[in-house]
């Protein structure tokens, strides 16, 4: 089973929660519209670099929830063409352990929504 299958089985939350993206040319805005405990779709306009390792800070309802996130893909070259949401796939790969259990409650939380 590949992986891109494996983590769609993952419980999954519609949210739209404010996500900050700190890249080298300073801060980006976009918001999270899918989570998982192990990754979030952003919609965002902005060009990031795919295998990129970005410092990232969402936003749920009183919370703030800070992460080290790995570009795995982006739809901005055919999203406009496809009438779909402009966005890109990120998974976590550094969260530090009150964060990720800070996560997980947050997403069963919203999930039941």
């Amino acid at each position: 089973m590949s992986d891109l299958v494996k983590n769609r089985e993952l419980p999954r939350s519609e949210v739209r929660w404010p996500v900050i993206i700190i890249t080298e040319n300073g801060p980006v805005a976009g918001e999270a519209r899918n989570i998982t405990v192990e990754g979030v779709f952003v919609h965002c306009a902005e060009r990031l670099r795919v295998n990129e390792t970005y410092r990232m800070l969402i936003k749920p309802p009183g919370e703030e929830i800070a992460f080290m996130g790995k570009l795995v893909w982006s739809n901005l070259e055919y999203a406009a063409a496809r009438d779909t949401l402009q966005g890109m796939g990120f998974c976590f790969v550094k969260v530090i352990e009150v964060h990720r259990e800070l996560l997980r409650k947050t997403i069963e939380k919203y999930a039941k929504k």
